[in-house]
């Protein structure tokens, strides 16, 4: 049996976006990961958000259908 990753990929993409709209400089990552993080239905440790942080996540690819 193989292994996809493409909904892991898809829901790392969900919370980085998540993440960029409301990190600003004043704010720490440990409190969004705390408490704007599980408004949003993500609950995740610090730890497993530094891996989806660091993780390079690529572009979201369109599918062409040719009739």
């Amino acid at each position: 049996m193989s292994y996809n990753n493409k909904n892991y990929i898809k829901r790392a993409r969900y919370i980085i976006n998540v993440y960029n709209a409301h990190k600003h400089a004043d704010v720490p990552d440990t409190k969004i990961v705390r408490h704007t993080f599980p408004k949003y239905n993500i609950h995740l440790s610090y730890r497993q958000w530094m891996n989806i942080k660091g993780m390079v996540i690529p572009k979201e690819e369109t599918q062409l259908t040719l009739f």
